[in-house]
C-alpha cells in the first residue's frame, strides 16, 4: 500500500533504487527531506521547510500557472498521444516525465530552449540520456503540434555516445540445454523459454499468444504488440516441434493465452520478465535474460543460411540493418572454415549450413579440435 504523502512532498525513486523525499512549494527551491514519512526527523525537516517558504500548506491542489510546463505535462499525460503508446513505453517514460514537472514545472514552456533539454540531461549516463530524450521528444512534439511552443526544443539535442556491449547477450546452445534440464516440459518456466526460442519473439509476444494464434500448425498473421503503434509487420511463424511438445505437456493453459498465472490471469510482460529472471538465477544462468533466446533464434536462421529477409519475414524487423549483423556474424564464421579447409587441402560447400560445414570440417581433419599440449612440469 502507498504511504500518502504531506502536502507538497514529492517521492520518486533513483536510478540506484533509493527512495528519495523533497518539499517544494509552486515557484519554491526543493527541499531534501531526511528520514522515513512521517516520522519524528522527517517531519521536523518538512516543518522546517515549510515555515522557510511560508505559512504551513493546507490540504487541497495548488495553483497550475497557465502556460506552465506543469499545465502542459498534465494535458499530456491525459492526451490520446500519451495513451497510444505501448504500456512499455509508458512506464518507462512516466517517471522521467514526472520528474521533469516536478523540476521544471513553474517555469513556462514556450520559454523553453535546446540548451536548457542539453543541459537537463548533460548529467546522466549514456543510457539515461537517451531514455530521457525520447520521452521529452514524444512530449515537446505533442506540444507542437498543440501550438503550445513554436518550435520543438529537442531538435538538435546530442546525447553520450553508448559503449558498444552489443545488447543483451544470446543464449548459447549449452545454455538451453542446462536450463531445459532444470524445467521439463509440463511446467512454465519451460514453456516460456520454448515460445521465445523458437517463435522469435519478445516477452510481451510470449505473454499474449494462444489457441487463437495458432492455425494448422502455424502462428498466423500474428503482429507482434512492439509494432501496434507503429505499423509493424504481422509474422507467419510454423510452430516447432519443440514448442508443440511444450504445449502439449500443459496441464493447464489459458483461454487466450498459453501462459496464465496460479490464478488463470495473463502474464503482464513486466511480471513474466520477473519470473524469467528468477527461473534463470534458480537455473544458475545470470547472463540470461528473455530477449536473448529471441537473439539465438535468430543467430539460428542466421548459421542455417537464411538471407536477412528471410528472417526478417520471422522477427518481424523493419529495418534490414538490424537484422544483417546476425548474418554477417553467421557469414564470417562460414568464411573462416571454409579457408582454414583450404589450407587443409578440403573444399568445402558454402551452400551448407554452418553446422553441416564444421561436421564436414571435422571428419575431413580427422576429427581433431586441436593440437595438444604438453604439460609444463609444476615447480
Amino acid at each position: 500500500m502507498k504511504l500518502k504523502m504531506p502536502p507538497y512532498v514529492d517521492r520518486f525513486v533513483d536510478r540506484h533504487g533509493k527512495a528519495r523525499h523533497y518539499f517544494r512549494k509552486p515557484g519554491g527551491p526543493r527541499v531534501p527531506l531526511e528520514g522515513l514519512p512521517w516520522s519524528a526527523p522527517f517531519m521536523a525537516a518538512y516543518k522546517a521547510a515549510a515555515e522557510s517558504q511560508g505559512a504551513m500548506p493546507g490540504k487541497g491542489t495548488h495553483h497550475i500557472a497557465p502556460g506552465s510546463v506543469e499545465a502542459a505535462v498534465v494535458r499530456y499525460l491525459a492526451s490520446d498521444a500519451w495513451k497510444q503508446q505501448a504500456q512499455t513505453s509508458r512506464e518507462l517514460r512516466k517517471p522521467i516525465i514526472e520528474r521533469f514537472r516536478l523540476d521544471y514545472g513553474v517555469h513556462k514552456l514556450r520559454a523553453l530552449r535546446r540548451g536548457h533539454v542539453q543541459q537537463i540531461i548533460a548529467d546522466k549516463t549514456p543510457s539515461a540520456q537517451s531514455n530521457w530524450l525520447k520521452a521529452l521528444r514524444h512530449f515537446t512534439g505533442w506540444a507542437l503540434r498543440e501550438n503550445l511552443i513554436a518550435a520543438d526544443p529537442c531538435a538538435g539535442v546530442q546525447t553520450a555516445r553508448k559503449p558498444q556491449t552489443g545488447g543483451f547477450r544470446p543464449w548459447s546452445e549449452s545454455d538451453v540445454e542446462v536450463y531445459r534440464a532444470k524445467y521439463p516440459l509440463g511446467g512454465k518456466p519451460r514453456l516460456a523459454l520454448e515460445l521465445m526460442l523458437n517463435l522469435g519473439v519478445r516477452i510481451s509476444d510470449a505473454r499474449q499468444i494462444g489457441p487463437q494464434h495458432i492455425q494448422n500448425g502455424v502462428l498466423t498473421d500474428y503482429q507482434p504488440q512492439k509494432g501496434r503503434t507503429t505499423n509493424g509487420h504481422f509474422i507467419n511463424v510454423p510452430v516447432h516441434g519443440d514448442l508443440a511438445k511444450a504445449i502439449a505437456a500443459m496441464k493447464v493453459t489459458g483461454a487466450t493465452s498459453f501462459l496464465v498465472t496460479t490464478e488463470g490471469n495473463i502474464y503482464t510482460a513486466k511480471y513474466l520478465g520477473q519470473q524469467m529472471r528468477e527461473w534463470c538465477d534458480d537455473a544458475d544462468l545470470p547472463e540470461c535474460t528473455s530477449h536473448g533466446l529471441r537473439k539465438l533464434c535468430l543467430v539460428r536462421l542466421a548459421e542455417a543460411g537464411c538471407s536477412p529477409f528471410e528472417i526478417m519475414s520471422i522477427s518481424g524487423h523493419k529495418n534490414l540493418k538490424e537484422v544483417e549483423t546476425y548474418t554477417a556474424a553467421a557469414s564470417r564464421k562460414k568464411l573462416s572454415l571454409i579457408a582454414m579447409a583450404k589450407r587443409a587441402g578440403v573444399a568445402l560447400d558454402a551452400s551448407l549450413t554452418l553446422d553441416k560445414l564444421r561436421e564436414t570440417y571435422a571428419e575431413a581433419t580427422g576429427g581433431q579440435p586441436g593440437v595438444a599440449c604438453a604439460q609444463l612440469p609444476v615447480s
